[in-house]
């Protein structure tokens, strides 16, 4: 179960348990818990997918979007990479985002960007982004905003998009419910292999 599904769902970090407003909703952690794993009986955690998945589906319209950051090759369709790259007043930014539900611009340090960060891109996939936009550019008069007291950046969906128009950066958003969904079917079929074997189910963080 990917972080933000777990916090988002169950931590209500994005407000979405406060939406759903049913407080049985959070996985049946044991009182003992202990360690970065969680141990729970398969058949608990089934009878607990059933009560949530229609409670998820009902509420699909009050989830966020998702946001997933795709670059695209010209030699093929085959889509890859999770990150992009731009520059804005002289300073270089990255925008990871892999089922994220906001997108952020993480600022580089000096030289990163074209010492570290493409050929990094390149190694693992093989393709390196074809243009690294500038903001003042392609987005005349537009001002980045104050960062957070982390160094990041948001970025509104749209101005992502406008920002790597012609670029060979895909943006695609998913319903939260959809994508979640799937991996709550995931998780149910492992418990019911479990559940045949007379196993716990074993949950660890990644």
């Amino acid at each position: 179960m990917a972080p933000q599904f777990e916090n988002g769902f169950l931590r209500d970090d994005f407000g979405i348990r406060a939406k759903l407003a049913i407080p049985e909703l959070p996985v049946p952690y044991p009182p003992d818990l202990k360690g970065p794993g969680l141990t729970i009986q398969a058949a608990d955690f089934i009878a607990w997918h059933k009560r949530a998945a229609p409670v998820l589906a009902s509420r699909r319209h009050d989830l966020p979007a998702l946001y997933q950051v795709w670059l695209h090759r010209p030699d093929t369709t085959d889509r890859m990479g999770r990150a992009a790259y731009f520059e804005a007043e002289g300073e270089q930014y990255s925008v990871f985002a892999s089922l994220a539900p906001t997108l952020l611009a993480r600022k580089l340090p000096a030289g990163w960007l074209r010492e570290k960060m493409l050929p990094a891109q390149r190694q693992s996939t093989g393709f390196v982004q074809r243009v690294i936009p500038r903001v003042e550019e392609q987005l005349p008069g537009t001002n980045l905003r104050a960062p957070d007291i982390y160094g990041n950046i948001p970025i509104a969906p749209q101005a992502f998009e406008d920002l790597f128009a012609g670029s060979g950066v895909e943006l695609e958003a998913l319903p939260f419910a959809d994508v979640f969904a799937r991996e709550l079917r995931e998780l149910a079929g492992a418990a019911a292999h479990a559940r045949t074997c007379d196993r716990p189910l074993h949950l660890r963080h990644y």
